[in-house]
């Protein structure tokens, strides 16, 4: 049982919806053909590693300590509104400083597809119904490489069903760890895909 526990929570940090932006912009960089120079790419990846994983975590770390949070998973749905709202500015600072619709297109579309799945889950919070983020994320960035795959036609059968089962795993973590509902996992998913359905006029 310990094992199974240290195995559920493994899969959790591994699914974690942080990863999420900047495994998008990846797949982005380096799963499709592109003539970009590598140090813009890796200036562009570490302003994203910075913004949307480094930030956050310390945002975590600070309000875990002045005891804004209780724990790190964001249990409770109050305590999350407060991290939801940073992200939200966090992706507005993405958007408007280093990835632009001009030179980045498709990426562009992607970052502000998590910007509406975030503004989303903030009011699910408002209304006190917790939503999985993790599911969010996982459910997000699953779409987002099958339409990568449909625009460029390269195929990513292995990755899609890969985040696909990854997305299956991660949510009976989550339900195991009582972190998370059936619907609430539901919702997560749904919150994640519609946004990067409804962008995909804009680029696919």
């Amino acid at each position: 049982m310990k094992s199974l526990k240290q195995f559920s929570k493994a899969v959790s940090i591994l699914g974690h919806p942080l990863w999420m932006p900047l495994l998008g912009c990846l797949y982005y960089f380096y799963a499709i053909p592109n003539y970009l120079d590598n140090q813009l790419v890796t200036a562009k990846l570490l302003a994203i590693s910075i913004l949307t994983i480094f930030l956050p975590v310390v945002f975590l770390f600070i309000s875990k300590n002045l005891k804004l949070i209780s724990d790190y998973e964001l249990s409770k749905v109050k305590e999350r509104r407060l991290f939801l709202m940073l992200f939200i500015l966090l992706i507005l600072v993405l958007l408007s400083s280093i990835i632009d619709v001009y030179n980045y297109r498709i990426l562009f579309y992607f970052l502000s597809s998590i910007l509406f799945s975030s503004i989303i889950a903030l009011l699910f919070s408002l209304f006190k119904i917790k939503i999985s983020l993790h599911a969010l994320g996982i459910g997000g960035l699953t779409c987002f490489i099958v339409g990568l795959s449909l625009s460029f036609q390269v195929s990513m059968l292995f990755s899609i069903v890969f985040f696909t089962l990854l997305l299956g795993l991660v949510g009976s973590s989550r339900l195991f760890q009582n972190e998370n509902t059936v619907p609430e996992i539901f919702l997560g998913i749904i919150a994640g895909f519609l946004p990067q359905l409804y962008f995909f006029s804009y680029w696919v």
